[in-house]
């Protein structure tokens, strides 16, 4: 419990900034709370009034009703408008740092979590904290207002009969202890079922096609229908638990109103009191229930907002990518040095990368060739510092790549994947993505140079043609246009290129790979070889096998030397 109210008041610390609304709604709920004393008085004078026929107060009586109920309506609406305004200012605020955070997160992060589980993790998170902050704020407010002035003025009426509801303060908490550990324990394991349900359904839209083409609808449907039980399951838990929570609640203040009234019609007390006094009090005691039963429901809004928390913060708390660089590249003629370059995965223990070592001229093609599994890409990962890299293993321009600053880094470094990454946008904003204020003559001319404005010409918007998430409205090779269109307004002075013509027909392919030799001319570039075309062009070649760099040299040097490159190019290359 306490580690839960932890969280929470962790969570309150994004209030900061808001505290003129908070103190707004606060007085509005205020301003609510006291005038629920104000009814009871009310029913007291007008008892009193009935009793006694005095039609004196037949004007004044209403009147003040109006002005009670005038008075309990505008405190109604501060508060409840305000506390809105407050959480929805406080979850645009959460929203804002944890995408900024997301945006700064190292790629490990995501190597760890699948993309299902990070989009429920923010949606669930993000909803739980509204709830708690907009109901829980508003009860434990206006509500605690509420009860310490009607505790208050039923005290000031009869302090030694009003101490009856103290008895069952003790039951109340142990109540609440109990069933908020309940709730937190099947909360958090349906949290985590529910991470798992969401990446089953986003691997389904995501793989649609493969899952028609391979008959796999009766497993994925398996899969979802399972994580639904169990997720109906631990629901029933918690609604059963929610639901026996409110008539145990209201069943203990019933028992303690139940004392009052008996000894509230004992002789002693009424012939002590007019009838006026006792519906007063009767009436402040009636009040009492509702506010006591919210209050005490509180605990579990306060533990679901916990556990958003926790999972808020779980985002929050990662450490951010680190970038301890102080140089910035200005004009990098494009010279590559590797070495000794050891690397192991974070959190890994098998050693990926080992005593790679290899120097790179400015404005070099290197081709990178092995087997898949060999570590090429990982090589190709870390020359843009992907992942950390330890100090004195990869030099730019013979400044350690530690030194400069990440942004300035992968300015000066394009890449293009055979995995094509694109945005749900414009062709003109994918291709100029991360410089939007680049000229359109400039996005046109890139998109010329990679043969994309042949398609892009009969398209009815043209360069702002929405593409679709990830490209779907584009075939594979044109997507892949738009990828190398992307790169050659990038203009960096080293390029990786993961094949990036793998996806194209042949006259596609030889018109790019025209394009790609002048841009290749003047810069460094490193190519992971799949096709015998690239190895060809390429001024060297480095062969790894098992993460290390087992032979370096020209296709036809290699070839002679009769080692493992002969082995692999005669399985690979030569058909």
């Amino acid at each position: 419990m306490l580690e839960s109210i932890r969280s929470y008041f962790r969570l309150l610390q994004f209030l900061n900034g808001y505290w003129w609304a908070f103190l707004l709604s606060t007085l509005g709920f205020l301003m609510f709370a006291a005038t629920q004393p104000a009814m009871a008085k009310l029913m007291e004078v007008m008892i009193e009034a009935i009793q006694q026929k005095d039609t004196d107060k037949r004007l004044v009586l209403p009147l003040l009703a109006i002005g009670i109920f005038f008075f309990r309506g505008l405190g109604t609406f501060m508060g409840t408008f305000y506390n809105s305004y407050l959480a929805a200012s406080v979850i645009r605020k959460i929203q804002k740092q944890l995408f900024d955070h997301l945006i700064h997160l190292p790629a490990d992060f995501y190597d760890r979590h699948n993309q299902g589980q990070i989009m429920h993790r923010l949606g669930s998170g993000v909803g739980q904290i509204q709830g708690a902050i907009t109901s829980a704020l508003k009860i434990v407010i206006r509500e605690g207002f509420s009860v310490i002035f009607l505790v208050g003025w039923i005290f000031y009426l009869n302090w030694r009969l009003s101490l009856t509801f103290l008895a069952v303060a003790p039951v109340l908490a142990y109540l609440v202890s109990y069933v908020t550990r309940r709730f937190k324990k099947i909360a958090r394991s349906n949290e985590r079922i529910l991470g798992q349900t969401s990446q089953v359904s986003k691997e389904l839209i995501g793989n649609h096609a493969i899952v028609r083409g391979f008959g796999a609808e009766d497993y994925e449907k398996h899969r979802y229908y399972k994580n639904l039980d169990q997720v109906f399951a631990q629901s029933l838990k918690l609604r059963r638990i929610t639901a026996l929570f409110s008539p145990v609640s209201q069943l203990i203040i019933a028992i303690a109103m139940s004392g009052i009234i008996y000894l509230l019609l004992s002789p002693s007390i009424l012939d002590q009191y007019s009838t006026g006094d006792l519906v007063g009090y009767l009436t402040a005691i009636a009040l009492l229930p509702k506010s006591i039963r919210q209050l005490s429901g509180v605990g579990l809004m306060i533990q679901q907002g916990a556990i958003g928390s926790e999972i808020i913060f779980g985002i929050l708390d990662e450490p951010l990518e680190e970038d301890h660089g102080t140089i910035v590249l200005a004009n990098p003629r494009g010279e590559l040095q590797v070495s000794k370059l050891r690397f192991t995965y974070p959190r890994g223990e098998r050693v990926v990368l080992s005593d790679i070592s290899f120097h790179v001229s400015p404005g070099e093609m290197v081709a990178l060739v092995g087997k898949s599994g060999s570590g090429k890409s990982t090589l190709a990962d870390l020359l843009c510092r992907k992942y950390p890299v330890e100090e004195s293993q990869v030099f730019i321009d013979g400044v350690d790549i530690n030194e400069i600053t990440l942004e300035s880094l992968r300015r000066n470094v394009a890449m293009v994947n055979q995995n094509i990454a694109l945005f749900d946008d414009t062709i003109r904003n994918n291709v100029a993505y991360g410089d939007l204020d680049v000229p359109e003559t400039a996005v046109i001319d890139a998109l010329e140079k990679a043969y994309a404005m042949e398609f892009i010409n009969e398209l009815p918007d043209g360069i702002d043609t929405v593409i679709g998430e990830n490209g779907l409205k584009l075939s594979g090779g044109q997507r892949q246009r738009i990828s190398i269109a992307r790169a050659f307004l990038k203009n960096a002075p080293i390029l990786i290129m993961d094949e990036a013509t793998s996806a194209l027909d042949n006259e596609s392919e030889a018109r790019i790979t025209q394009a790609i030799e002048e841009l290749v001319e003047t810069r460094t570039t490193i190519v992971i070889a799949h096709r015998l075309s690239t190895i060809l062009k390429a001024n060297r070649l480095l062969v790894m096998k098992d993460g290390k760099i087992v032979e370096m040299g020209t296709h036809q040097q290699l070839l002679d030397k009769r080692g493992f490159y002969s082995q692999l190019y005669q399985s690979e290359f030569s058909s």
